[in-house]
């Protein structure tokens, strides 16, 4: 019995050894349809000849389009910003600012803040009327277009700055700020929007420069970035600075795997949800343990 399993194994290592020294072969796989365009109620049947171990599918809809399955980045979408204020009490001016930095250090401290480069964007924004003594109503910038700001690979850095000059009485000191909405968002060409931070979820952290007594908060009751000064006479700056966001960021696209290795080869059959223009894309692999051989089959479709 011995003596026949040696045998065996004699005759058995090399047929496993010429296997592991073959390189996966080209799939033999190929895709087509019977027609290019279709009715949006329409089923798609693709037919499907040959093999390969493994098929992925990717139908060419957004978030499924194979050109983009290896993207970190996107510039298809452009950043927005809409910031809702109120000032009240006190008759000084011009005591807010909005800032960005792109090389900010994440340190934040005096020193971190100095070490950036930071831009005034303020000019872009109405904000709540700051007129004397008068308060202000809730005031709506509108959509402001912010993108020019982004830098391939960097984050942005946002930071409400404040600074209060000293004052003799409280009527003519530093005046109260409530940043009602900070809505930062991508919006692409066909105007969806996709939240990249919010006045809660931006990540506000206070720095206090001049009069640590002074400080910004958020307020929970109505979710607002709020600088209320406790002393209005004494000068101080104070800035409230938001997380990394990455407005360029983006998630690979994806297909979906309609072959495994045990799979039997059938055709496919998939029913697009909107009309338009798609490239369908089949990936064909054959792997082993020495590499892996891959064909890519397209097909462009119109969904009316």
């Amino acid at each position: 019995m011995n003596k026949l399993k040696y045998l065996l194994g004699i005759v058995t290592l090399p047929l496993m050894l010429a296997c592991q020294k073959n390189d996966p072969v080209d799939p033999s796989f190929n895709v087509k349809t019977d027609k290019l365009e279709y009715k949006v109620t329409d089923s798609v049947k693709f037919s499907i000849t040959g093999y390969a171990d493994v098929v992925s599918f990717y139908s060419g809809e957004p978030g499924k389009e194979y050109r983009y399955k290896d993207r970190t980045e996107s510039t298809d979408a452009k950043m927005k910003l809409n910031i809702n204020t109120q000032v009240v009490f006190a008759s000084q001016k011009n005591n807010l600012s909005l800032l960005y930095s792109t090389d900010f250090n994440n340190v934040y401290s005096v020193e971190g803040i100095q070490a950036a480069t930071w831009t005034d964007i303020t000019s872009r924004f109405t904000l709540s009327a700051d007129i004397g003594s008068t308060n202000g109503v809730r005031t709506s910038s509108g959509e402001v277009d912010l993108s020019d700001l982004p830098v391939s690979g960097k984050p942005v850095y946002f930071a409400f700055k404040y600074v209060g000059q000293p004052s003799t009485t409280a009527a003519t000191g530093g005046r109260t700020w409530r940043v009602y909405e900070f809505k930062l968002y991508n919006k692409n060409t066909a105007n969806v929007e996709t939240e990249l931070a919010s006045v809660i979820t931006a990540g506000w952290l206070g720095i206090d420069v001049i009069n640590p007594i002074n400080k910004w908060t958020i307020q929970t009751a109505e979710p607002a970035l709020y600088f209320a000064p406790a002393s209005t006479i004494l000068a101080s700056e104070d800035w409230a600075v938001s997380r990394a966001i990455f407005p360029t960021a983006a998630k690979p696209d994806t297909g979906v795997g309609i072959k495994g290795y045990l799979d039997k080869m059938n055709n496919y059959t998939y029913k697009f949800a909107a009309p338009g223009v798609y490239t369908v894309t089949f990936v064909a692999k054959n792997t082993n343990n020495l590499g892996q051989k891959e064909v890519v089959k397209e097909i462009t479709i119109t969904v009316k």
